[in-house]
């Protein structure tokens, strides 16, 4: 944990201290490198699992909630001026969490799970679309809370015990949007490695590739579905679904207000119950910065 964190801060502070240099010497000329004050270059995956996102979703015919609460910043962007290239440096922090409803308005936190580390993006303009690509080193580690532990009995619901889950981890993604069709469509592929993990024995390579595609009415309303299928092996090799279909309320490409409903059918996000199975339809909304 102390490794990571020590990586991440001093890429950030080196990035920051070469960019304070860059910038002094091109005073006088053109500024190709900059602060970003806005927006993120590489747009969040909507049927990824692990995207910064705020918002909240219930599943149907179950008192379980999944919270979110995050976000990515783009901190440094360079642009090549001659090849129509952007490149961006940034940090990723959030969390998500299974809530438990109960009467009273109560929502006892069963787990939570942390993310953060930073991503390195890159878009470029092609005569027949546009190609995307975003490199994360990140880590995540799994906790479980108050509402997983029954304290009429003194134990842990459903006889599982807490475990030391955390993993850190290489995520590489690359996106393409054709230019020829006349509706917003994104296709992707992406590969994660998890250099260290615990449980030592969880297969430490995993890849997934999705799709979304989007239907803007006026510019305010934009109707979208997305799906996406992550191949991976913990007690044997299976695929993990996550399909979303939704309004977005606001600008397609800016703020606005999410309304869905999902499906999820595999292993769970959870690193606590990262061995169980979980098959649910749910409903949310998320907020978009």
């Amino acid at each position: 944990m102390k490794k990571i964190f020590f990586i991440l801060t001093s890429s950030i502070i080196l990035m920051l201290i070469r960019f304070d240099v860059y910038a002094a010497e091109s005073a006088e000329s053109q500024l190709e490198l900059s602060f970003v004050t806005s927006g993120l270059l590489f747009k969040p995956l909507v049927a990824n699992t692990f995207e910064p996102r705020v918002g909240l979703q219930t599943e149907i015919n179950n008192n379980l909630l999944r919270l979110d609460i995050g976000n990515s910043i783009d901190l440094l962007q360079y642009r090549f001026t001659e090849k129509g290239t952007v490149m961006s440096l940034g940090a990723d922090f959030f969390t998500f969490t299974q809530l438990r409803g109960e009467q009273h308005f109560h929502f006892p936190v069963n787990a939570a799970d942390y993310f953060f580390g930073i991503n390195v993006c890159g878009k470029e303009k092609l005569s027949n679309g546009m190609l995307s690509a975003r490199l994360r080193i990140s880590h995540i580690s799994a906790h479980f809370v108050d509402g997983h532990y029954d304290g009429t009995r003194a134990s842990w619901r459903d006889n599982r015990n807490p475990i030391v889950y955390s993993r850190e981890f290489v995520d590489a993604v690359c996106s393409y949007e054709p230019r020829a069709l006349s509706l917003p469509l994104r296709g992707y592929v992406g590969a994660t490695y998890m250099f260290h993990v615990d449980p030592r024995w969880i297969p430490k390579l995993s890849g997934y590739a999705g799709g979304e595609l989007s239907l803007i009415f006026h510019g305010k309303i934009t109707p979208y579905i997305a799906y996406q299928a992550t191949l991976m092996k913990i007690n044997k090799a299976s695929v993990r679904h996550n399909a979303q279909a939704g309004i977005k309320i606001g600008e397609y490409n800016g703020r606005g207000l999410n309304l869905f409903v999902s499906y999820f059918s595999g292993y769970s996000i959870h690193g606590e119950y990262f061995d169980v199975q979980e098959h649910y339809t749910a409903l949310g909304f998320l907020i978009n910065f």
